[in-house]
């Protein structure tokens, strides 16, 4: 694909544009990478957090200071006491009697106003009560005595003239001389929004628990705002009860903190951002843990805009976690950023323990991070003047520098359409652009001297060239005198030729005259002339920008000899068809290449019959005309596409494909084996000799879609006809080929298993009837091979293979080994006997027999030998160094009978597993066993029940008095022998004891 261009003015600007998009690009990671923006919004964040932990501390200070009322309230306790000692009060009746009460409350205010002046509080209060509160009617009142100080933090005023008195009997106001406030009333109604406040959860709380703990720890803050009857002034209060000795809570004592001075201890105007915050004094139940806190009630708040005050205060809050660790408050469409610091007021077993008050700054996001924002807005506005000042200068040093390459630009392509062949260009100033034209200038007269000794060689030279140049740009075409001669056509010198009708005929060329395409992409033309003479031409075009450039050469003797090398390369000689390389090139092409075309296709793999015979009979010049024939035969009656081939001396290799069914293909090879059967040679006696083919067929896709295993399948479906009966042709049977492939394996593991002598054995305990410990062990073969899955399977092949004295061999030395390292290892315990199954036509030889007592004499003792002849017994019984016991195996399985037993003797009968399976329930079976035991226990020898798989067999047994025991319900065979069955061992144990 053609590269798109760009002018000189367009590249030079492209690429400042690239450096300043660059330059940008650093400018904004290294605002990224710093964070600048997220480090601002964080300070903001520490410093809120900072002022809120301040103010929350000295809040906190001042609020524990507040409700440190035990001097107060002991000293009222002490006078309430002396008061009824003296018998001038009863406490019972101090809540209704103004008799009991005035007198107390006259000897308490004093104190009273003194601990008010000594707190940062602006109002002392005491109520007196001995009953239920939620047992009076909301018409009760309770005497009280509320006394306040609007200006705590002034100096106090002679005879406390600045203070006013808010709730107290009228009495008392005659006798204090403090002035009543315009809300005074003489008492505390039950029913005022205040009194809930200040006094029903303190008296309440411990009224019913009677005040068992100590007045303090009842002690509480109201949790919301209030005012008095009568007033419009706001304040939150702190309650303790007061408490006697003997517990009689009688009232409670308070101190008021108005919300216009609790808003100068919370200055909203020390919070950033120009004051712009808020402080919330609140109290929550929620875990501060928590991701999401709710604002029970809100104790004061203090701010500039106050605008969302009685949502707050009227709203239940919850606080969400934000990104900080801290919370966020979503409000009227804002989203408030809060800083919560707790304030610890109560102690932790409290009865209001669970109520934490909190201080709330609060500040919206806009506000809070609106430095960050504008620092933010300025980067990004330097950025972009940034971009807009680059891109001008850019502009501007691009259109400089590309104003003398245009000038230069323009002279040249005035000079192409004039067609000078002598240029000069003006001078630009710039040294490199001036030191470019005069190299263009020198260059041009170069070019046009070594043009004309180029056609002088071509005129001649030995080889015929010829070619043309056609530049698209102007439209123009030059061809070589003899270009079109070369192509076979006639053509009017004078002529003037354009660019297009230059390339239509060109391309009328291409289209009627065939060509093959070389290993360069070359084409090379088949040109026929008039006279009947064939040339080759071969043309090679090259596209350079604005011109076509084309060469033709006359290449017919160099393509003759090509052609006939891949003639002999590709053909045989003998009958013409494809040899081997060309028919597996082919193939493989249409396979790889063209797999659409196949459809179904059939590989037949063709085999020349009794071509040996008339070979040694009539001399090779007939077998040739033999092969000859045959070949000729294919090439002739296989239908056109058919790819044929003779592969060696006397096979043939077919592919039929593009067939739509397999029924097809095989009528076409009917006929190709007809036509082949009744083809003959003439003999030197003037006998015919009729041709014979045998073959094999494997067919595409239903065989495979694989070459290679079509050509593998299809030789084998031939040699299976060669084995059986020549003369026909037979199609692939895969359940032949896999039966032969899976028998091959297994000779070929088995072959493996006897070279490397890599034969396991298992062993498997036999067990003592009596003790139900373990007697002694069986080595078993043990085979785990993909072909090879049991020792039958391995005793066969040795048989078939002639292998049976190599596997008992083996059997003896690996079974042997196995258990001496069993012994080493301690899996053992060394002392018991060894039974070996051998084969009974094979015995070891005097050295084999000499090497195993050599390694393992210590063991010839315990060998127990398993065989099943009388001939086994008289060569195995004289084998060198043998010492141990003979066990005549699987007796009553029919292979050995009565016979055996009396000719053979043995020390261990080993009763077969058949008659064992199901005993317990077979009476005959039964009687078989009884007989055996009788027989073999007056002649001294021990019995051995084998195939034991279940409790009932085994008692079964047992109960017949068998000696030993052998099983899978005992112990399965394993390369380290498990545990014997506990159940089994409990079984054996309890037929013991009832013995």
């Amino acid at each position: 694909m053609k590269k798109k261009e760009k002018s000189i003015f367009r590249t030079i600007l492209t690429a400042m544009l690239m450096v300043l998009g660059i330059e940008i690009l650093l400018l904004v990671a290294a605002l990224g990478i710093s964070h600048v923006s997220s480090q601002l919004d964080q300070n903001a964040v520490d410093i809120l957090k900072k002022q809120v932990d301040n103010r929350s501390s000295y809040l906190e200070s001042i609020l524990s200071s507040d409700q440190n009322l035990s001097n107060l309230s002991e000293r009222i306790n002490e006078v309430t006491e002396e008061l009824i000692d003296s018998g001038e009060i009863d406490i019972q009746n101090i809540g209704t009697n103004k008799e009991d009460y005035l007198p107390l409350m006259k000897c308490i205010n004093d104190s009273m106003i003194s601990t008010m002046r000594r707190r940062a509080v602006t109002g002392i209060f005491v109520a007196f009560n001995t009953e239920d509160l939620d047992e009076k009617g909301q018409k009760d009142v309770i005497p009280a005595l509320y006394i306040r100080d609007l200006d705590p933090d002034s100096l106090p005023a002679r005879k406390n003239t600045d203070l006013l008195m808010e709730r107290s009997p009228v009495e008392l106001v005659k006798t204090m001389g403090i002035s009543t406030d315009k809300g005074w009333k003489s008492n505390l109604a039950l029913s005022d929004e205040s009194t809930k406040r200040i006094m029903y959860p303190v008296f309440q709380a411990a009224y019913k628990d009677h005040g068992q703990l100590e007045a303090s720890d009842y002690g509480h803050w109201s949790t919301e705002e209030y005012t008095l009857d009568g007033d419009n002034r706001p304040a939150i209060a702190y309650s303790v009860p007061l408490i006697l000795s003997d517990g009689t809570v009688y009232g409670v004592l308070g101190v008021e903190l108005l919300s216009e001075y609790l808003n100068t201890q919370i200055p909203y105007e020390e919070l950033q951002n120009e004051g712009e915050g808020t402080y919330i004094l609140a109290y929550t139940k929620s875990s501060l843990k928590d991701d999401g806190i709710v604002i029970s009630g809100i104790g004061g708040i203090n701010g500039k805009n106050l605008s969302d005050e009685k949502v707050l205060r009227n709203s239940e809050l919850t606080l969400h976690k934000n990104s900080y660790g801290e919370y966020q408050l979503d409000l009227t469409g804002k989203r408030y950023y809060i800083s919560m610091k707790p304030i610890q007021l109560y102690n932790r077993n409290a009865p209001f323990s669970d109520e934490q008050w909190v201080l709330l700054g609060v500040v919206e996001n806009n506000q809070l991070f609106s430095f960050s924002r504008h620092v933010l807005r300025m980067l990004m506005f330097t950025v972009l003047m940034t971009v807009v000042v680059g891109v001008l200068s850019s502009l501007i040093v691009s259109l400089r520098l590309a104003r003398p390459v245009r000038k230069l630009s323009s002279e040249v392509e005035e000079a192409q359409k004039n067609n000078s062949t002598s240029l000069k260009f003006s001078n630009t100033g710039i040294r490199e652009l001036d030191q470019f034209a005069g190299a263009i200038m020198q260059l041009n007269k170069d070019m046009v001297t070594v043009s004309t000794k180029f056609l002088r060689i071509m005129e001649m030279a030995s080889v015929e060239l010829g070619g043309f140049e056609v530049r698209t740009d102007t439209k123009s075409v030059y061809v070589t005198d003899n270009f079109f001669s070369m192509l076979g056509m006639e053509r009017d010198p004078d002529e003037i030729l354009d660019a297009d009708s230059f390339v239509k005929i060109v391309k009328n060329f291409e289209s009627e005259c065939s060509y093959i395409t070389g290993s360069d992409n070359a084409k090379v033309y088949c040109v026929k002339y008039d006279d009947g003479d064939v040339r080759y031409v071969r043309m090679e075009i090259n596209k350079e920008m604005n011109r076509c450039i084309g060469l033709v050469e006359d290449v017919t003797k160099v393509t003759r000899e090509r052609m006939s090398i891949e003639y002999e390369r590709d053909y045989d000689t003998l009958t013409g068809l494809y040899n081997r390389r060309a028919f597996q090139r082919e193939s493989e092409k249409l396979f790889r290449e063209h797999p659409e075309k196949l459809k179904h296709a059939a590989f037949v793999m063709i085999d020349m019959d009794n071509l040996k015979y008339t070979n040694d009979n009539f001399g090779h010049d007939f077998g040739d005309r033999y092969i000859y024939e045959a070949g000729k035969g294919f090439a002739d009656y296989t239908p056109q596409g058919t790819i044929c081939s003779r592969i060696s001396g006397d096979e043939f290799n077919l592919l039929f494909y593009g067939y739509d069914s397999q029924d097809e293909i095989r009528k076409v090879i009917a006929e190709v084996k007809a036509a082949i059967d009744r083809k003959c040679i003439m003999l030197p006696s003037g006998r015919k000799l009729k041709l014979s083919i045998s073959g094999g067929i494997c067919w595409y896709p239903e065989n495979t879609k694989d070459l290679k295993l079509m050509k593998k399948y299809a030789d084998f479906a031939m040699y299976q006809v060669k084995r059986s009966a020549k003369g026909n042709i037979q199609e692939f049977d895969p359940d032949v080929y896999n039966r032969n492939a899976s028998e091959e394996q297994q000779r070929k593991q088995f072959r493996q298993l006897i070279r490397r002598e890599e034969l396991r054995y298992y062993y498997q305990p036999i067990v003592s009837a009596v003790t139900g410990k373990v007697y002694a062990l069986e080595a078993l073969m043990h085979i785990d091979l993909p072909a090879l899955k049991s020792p039958e399977d391995v005793v066969k092949l040795a048989r078939e293979e002639k292998c049976l004295h190599e596997l008992e061999r083996i059997t003896f030395f690996r079974a042997a080994e196995g258990y001496v390292q069993l012994r080493e290892n301690g899996d053992v315990r060394g002392d018991e006997l060894l039974f070996i199954n051998s084969i009974a036509s094979e015995c070891m030889s005097n050295d084999e027999c000499r090497e195993f007592n050599r390694k393992y004499g210590d063991l010839q003792p315990q060998l127990v030998l398993e065989i099943t002849e009388q001939e086994s017994l008289n060569k195995k019984g004289n084998m060198p160094g043998f010492l141990g016991a003979i066990a005549l195996d699987d007796y009553g399985s029919g292979y050995n009978s009565e016979k055996s037993l009396l000719t053979i003797s043995p020390q261990y009968i080993k009763v077969d597993m058949a008659i064992i399976r199901d005993i317990d329930t077979d009476p005959d079976k039964q009687q078989i066993v009884v007989n055996i035991v009788n027989y073999a226990h007056q002649r001294g020898m021990y019995v051995v029940a084998e195939g034991i798989e279940t409790p009932a067999e085994l008692e079964k047994v047992l109960e017949l008095g068998v000696d030993l025991l052998q099983g899978y319900y005992l112990a399965r065979p394993a390369a380290v022998p498990g545990e014997i069955n506990s159940e089994a061992i409990k079984i054996i144990k309890n037929r013991s004891r009832e013995v």
